[in-house]
Parts: structure tokens; C-alpha cells; sequence
């Protein structure tokens, strides 16, 4: 697996790894394999194994790697060939791209310029390796970017996020993983679940099972199955999670 640059602190993990699923059922074909190249930032590179965990006893057996680092935009992405060569590699199924997490909010002027060029290019390079370009859309921040939009919310800086990655979509021919929409969705319920770290961006425990129940129902295309434990994590509050991933629409409205 090929990371770039320095690791987020390993509390970000908070065991989320030993998780437990059920077995592969009989329903299931359990000898199917995806390869997949994550390219993000710190929103990203927890992620795969915990993908792979539950995806593989759901029976699909996930190889990843990875290339992500802290506050890394597609911009940089674009320019490194490190980045550029593993996309070349023509091992993908997917290539899972990441913009950082306030750029896809900004204005369509910023967009324009700081985003779609880069994006354009990594997804070119995503095409002529035969694999499909996946956008991971993430989250509104638990208070908003109030850095750049004092009168912010999470749910206002939500929904530019979603109209930011559609744009990206649209001009890659991309489809979305919308897991901010899935965190907009609970955080927004009367009965919501906390899924930030203390600094309101990154995801905990929580946060990082959520995020990767998502994908590994991407990845399956059905439900999937869940039985016990995530450390950190009560199992109510596991089972919840997946029943909330089990019933999100992954299409955006």
C-alpha cells in the first residue's frame, strides 16, 4: 500500500479495524474481487482497510492502495507522479478520488479554476487505465466553514459540497459515493449521532464506520451483514450504523 507524506495521528483509528461481520451467506458470491486506488487526503487514508474488512466478510474481497496526505487537494494530485503512476499501474476497478475538504464548497469561479482542471486531467488518466472514477463526497463540517463563511452551517455547507462534487461529476463522467449526504442525513435527526472528532472535521469512530459502510455497500451493491462488535463502539450504536448505511440512498437527489 503507497501513502504519501506523514500519517494522521493514530487515535483517528480508535480501533474502528476489529470490527466483526457474518460470514459470507450462500446468496453471496464470495470469490468477488475489486482493486481499488484511493487518492485523497486525511479523509481518506484511514478508510480502505476498514472498507476491505467489511467488504471481505460480506464477500468481496477488496485489494487497495492508497495515495493520501494531509490537506492534499487534486491540484497536487495531478502534479505528482506518484500519484499519476499508480493510477497507471491498469490493476484499477476503481480509483476513488477525494478533493480536499473545503474546495467543492467555494464558489463555481473557484471551482473552476482550482478544481476542474486537475480533476479533468486525474480522471483522463483514471479512462485510459480502463478503470471508473469515483467521487467521494464528504461532509459538511460539524459548525460549517465558518473560516471563510462567518454565517455558515454544517447543513448549508453541506449542500454546496453536493452541488460542488455533481459539477466534478458531471465533468468527469464520474459517479458519487454520497457519503456527506448519508452524515447530513443523521446529524440532522432528532436522535443524531455524534460522528466528528473534537475539531468538527475529522470523522471518529463513528464517523470512520459510517463513511465505511458506505463504500462497502458501494462495492457490493446490496445490503450488507452485520452481527457484533467495533471497538469504541457500542453495539447499538454499530447496528444502528449499519442499518442507517443498509437504507441511505447512495444516488444523489
Amino acid at each position: 500500500m503507497k501513502q504519501l507524506g506523514a500519517k494522521v495521528p493514530l487515535l483517528i483509528f480508535l480501533g474502528v479495524v476489529s470490527i466483526f461481520l457474518l460470514g459470507c451467506r450462500s446468496d453471496l458470491d464470495c470469490n468477488k474481487q475489486i482493486n481499488i486506488l484511493f487518492i485523497g487526503n486525511s479523509y481518506t487514508f484511514p478508510l480502505p482497510p476498514i472498507i476491505k474488512q467489511i467488504s471481505g466478510e460480506n464477500g468481496v474481497d477488496v485489494y487497495f492502495e492508497t495515495a493520501a496526505s494531509n490537506g492534499w487537494t487534486l491540484k497536487k494530485h495531478a502534479n505528482s507522479e506518484i500519484t499519476l503512476s499508480a493510477i497507471r499501474q491498469n490493476a484499477w476497478d476503481f480509483v476513488v478520488l477525494q478533493e480536499q475538504s473545503q474546495l467543492p464548497s467555494f464558489s463555481k469561479a473557484q471551482r473552476l479554476e482550482e478544481i476542474h482542471p486537475y480533476a479533468k486531467k486525474i480522471c483522463q488518466e483514471v479512462s485510459l487505465s480502463g478503470a471508473k472514477p469515483l467521487l467521494y463526497l464528504t461532509w459538511g463540517r460539524k459548525n460549517g466553514d465558518t473560516q471563510n463563511v462567518p454565517t455558515d452551517t454544517r447543513s448549508m455547507m453541506q449542500e454546496r459540497l453536493r452541488v460542488g462534487y455533481q459539477d466534478i461529476a458531471n465533468l468527469c463522467g464520474a459517479s458519487i459515493v454520497p457519503v456527506g449526504q448519508v452524515w447530513e442525513s443523521l446529524s440532522s435527526s432528532p436522535d443524531a449521532i455524534n460522528l466528528y472528532t473534537q475539531d468538527g472535521s475529522h470523522p471518529n469512530a463513528a464517523g470512520l464506520l459510517l463513511t465505511s459502510l458506505v463504500f462497502a455497500r458501494y462495492f457490493k451493491g446490496e445490503s450488507l451483514v452485520m452481527s457484533s462488535k467495533v471497538d469504541n463502539l457500542s453495539e447499538e450504536i454499530v447496528f444502528r450504523l449499519a442499518e442507517i448505511a443498509n437504507k441511505a440512498s447512495l444516488k444523489l437527489e
